[in-house]
């Protein structure tokens, strides 16, 4: 099966997306939330490396486990679904991992640090549709059999 992966100057821009995203996001975020005092930079940055580091594993996951325990008897619809659904429910726990570790001098309410999880993680979500598109639009893909 032939396909491609974003080269270089897709993944940067990939990148670029989230990071301005988060960091429009925690911007809004810390007007509610003085216990966030590091810079929405600051945040952004922690934000888009962990995602870079813990996202596609995430995926990986998330894919094995929903294909193992829903779809083994063939391909559904419902799978692509399925593994960002399992995808979504490791960004809250990202995100929650990021507020704790900009919230840990000042003791951040747990509702609150998993209500602004729970929305990190949408905004995360939207963000992989422009993200996406530039990506796959940039120049250097790799090809793949």
């Amino acid at each position: 099966m032939l396909g491609t992966l974003p080269g270089f100057l897709g993944v940067a821009a990939f990148a670029g997306i989230k990071f301005v995203g988060y960091s429009l996001a925690v911007t809004g975020v810390k007007h509610f939330e003085p216990a966030i005092v590091a810079a929405a930079t600051k945040v952004a940055a922690v934000r888009t490396g962990f995602g870079f580091l813990l996202g596609p594993p995430a995926t990986f996951l998330g894919a094995y486990i929903t294909d193992a325990m829903f779809f083994r008897s063939g391909y559904s619809p419902f799978q692509n679904a399925a593994a960002y659904g399992a995808l979504f429910i490791a960004r809250i726990f990202i995100w929650a991992l990021v507020f704790y570790l900009f919230t840990k001098k000042v003791a951040l309410p747990r509702s609150s640090s998993w209500l602004y999880s729970l929305l990190g993680a949408v905004v995360s979500s939207l963000l992989d549709w422009p993200g996406y598109a530039l990506a796959i639009a940039a120049p250097g893909k790799f090809v793949i059999c």
